[in-house]
């Protein structure tokens, strides 16, 4: 486990609140935020920028500003530099070799899947659950961080962390050791179980001219096809070209402003600092308290400490988001009046064939756009994105069919995982978008108690509900949503798919023209 890209994605969980605005792909190692804003976020690791690889011979044209053309190879250096600054490993990997790094990537996913088939193989062995065995084998065990333990962390990555104290990251370095101890009993289990079970290797992931349907290892004579892993690979590439494709697109523009910028300068015959000034540095004002502390009662649900504690932290992300705010203005003013082309092109979405399982789902059935939403209740960019969706889907009535299948995150949310079969028990009772308006409002009460009496709370059979809700009955539906989702490429919550097409955008702006760009689609069928 990555402890920068661990602790960046904690402080976003700490600090989340939604913005409706076009978001980057992330990789996400909990959850996506739509269109997240993390405040205090450490820097990542600055790594010495590797080599750009090889472009082509004619660089490609990616825009043209009043007659001024910007190529790839213009900024090709600052993306690299960029690139390699990012803390995922695999990103760096990607951008520097795609071809060997989506090899590995391969690789990696068929070393995951038959670790979940051994596990799910010994578990029903011993007749449990898939989650009891993992729950009696691995989480059990781990054991939490001493104090000196949890100091040599913070210490050794002070850097990482921004300045921040030790108590305003405490719970967080106490998650990743907890994390990535229980990896590591994780990794010794499956070891154990590849001497006691049949596992087979038919062939190689990354052997040419795969056939579909290539058995590639057998658990015990259980098939692990290859069509498995391209279609989890689909998504990767695609994710993974997005990043790159974000990062080409934030320094482009960044640098047409600048020439925006300083074309208007000249035009004005002032310097570009005095066109800084006047149009943003002026225009900048000090956030009030009343304003401070409407954003902390916003938010302290996921903020971890007072608002005393959090004001400065607070003040910081409202300065820096008023004059990005003036940024926008300033460069969407300035385009108005140039001559401007973009040939930069976004990267092309593979089309899945996403499967509905029995997830919960409303509007026609027969809509020519399904939308597929894989979520995890405990999640707090989940519950931030709930009402956006909410109010864009309202506004199709019955005409998008959509779905809501499980996904929850139990390395990371521990009660995500009863959420979901209680959610489903609700389902069952035809109760099931009531229940969860709740889960979503109580994010940080979903212990099995609670879970209880908001069934209550929206009028469900108690006896019914406790009774399938204790017994794990509504347990297999869920799994076989990770499971589905897991092939399908989700690594974060919440995922969106619109006809088979994974949602970049998580704004409602984004989900409503990609909903838009389904339909006209769906209209040029035959």
């Amino acid at each position: 486990m990555n402890l920068s890209r661990f602790i960046t994605a904690a402080f976003a969980a700490a600090f989340l609140f939604i913005v409706v605005a076009a978001q980057t792909p992330r990789r996400p190692a909990t959850s996506r935020p739509a269109s997240p804003k993390p405040v205090g976020t450490p820097a990542p690791n600055v790594v010495t920028p590797a080599p750009s690889p090889n472009a082509d011979p004619v660089s490609p044209t990616l825009a043209i500003v009043n007659d001024t053309t910007i190529s790839a190879s213009d900024i090709e250096g600052d993306v690299n530099a960029a690139i390699m600054r990012d803390p995922d490993p695999y990103l760096r990997d990607y951008y520097a070799d795609p071809v060997k790094a989506t090899n590995e990537a391969r690789q990696r996913a068929v070393d995951a899947r038959v670790s979940s088939m051994l596990i799910a193989a010994e578990a029903k062995k011993r007749g449990k659950s898939t989650n009891e065995f993992i729950e009696a084998e691995i989480n059990s065990k781990v054991a939490s961080p001493t104090e000196q333990e949890i100091r040599a962390a913070y210490d050794a990555n002070r850097d990482q962390l921004g300045g921040a104290d030790l108590e305003t990251v405490r719970a967080d370095l106490v998650k990743f050791i907890r994390n990535q101890r229980r990896e590591e009993l994780y990794g010794t289990l499956v070891n154990r179980l590849k001497m006691t079970n049949v596992v087979s290797k038919s062939a190689d992931v990354n052997a040419p001219n795969l056939a579909p349907g290539t058995v590639l290892v057998s658990i015990n004579g259980d098939p692990l096809r290859v069509d498995a892993i391209n279609t989890r690979m689909k998504a990767y590439v695609f994710k993974m070209q997005m990043r790159i494709f974000a990062v080409r697109k934030d320094i482009l523009d960044r640098r047409i402003n600048d020439m925006l910028i300083l074309a208007e300068a000249n035009k004005r015959k002032v310097g570009p600092e005095e066109i800084i000034r006047t149009e943003i540095t002026e225009k900048l004002k000090a956030p009030t308290e009343t304003e401070v502390s409407k954003f902390y009662e916003a938010n302290k649900a996921s903020i971890k400490t007072d608002l005393a504690g959090a004001r400065m932290t607070i003040v910081t992300y409202l300065q820096q988001e008023q004059q990005e705010q003036l940024e926008v203005a300033l460069a969407n003013k300035l385009r108005t009046s140039a001559k401007l082309q973009l040939l930069l092109k976004e990267p092309e979405p593979p089309v899945l064939n996403i499967s509905l399982g029995a997830g919960a789902s409303r509007g026609d059935v027969n809509s020519p756009v399904t939308v597929v939403e894989f979520t995890d209740f405990q999640c707090s960019a989940c519950g931030g994105m709930y009402p956006i969706a909410e109010d864009v889907l309202k506004s199709y009535g019955t005409r998008v069919h959509f779905v809501m299948r499980n996904f929850p995150l139990t390395s990371v949310h521990p009660n995500a995982y009863n959420a979901a079969q209680a959610a489903e028990a609700a389902k069952a009772q035809g109760k099931f978008w009531e229940y969860i308006d709740l889960l979503f409002r109580n994010q940080n009460t979903l212990d099995r108690d609670s879970l209880k009496k908001y069934a209550s709370q929206v009028g469900l059979d108690r006896k019914q509900f406790d009774a399938e809700f204790d017994a794990g009955k509504y347990e297999p539906v869920v799994r076989h949503d990770m499971e589905d989702g897991d092939g399908f490429g989700v690594e974060a919550t919440p995922t969106f798919f619109i006809n088979g097409v994974m949602l970049t955008d998580y704004s409602g702006e984004g989900l409503r023209a990609a909903i838009e760009k389904a339909f006209a689609r769906a209209g040029k069928r035959p």
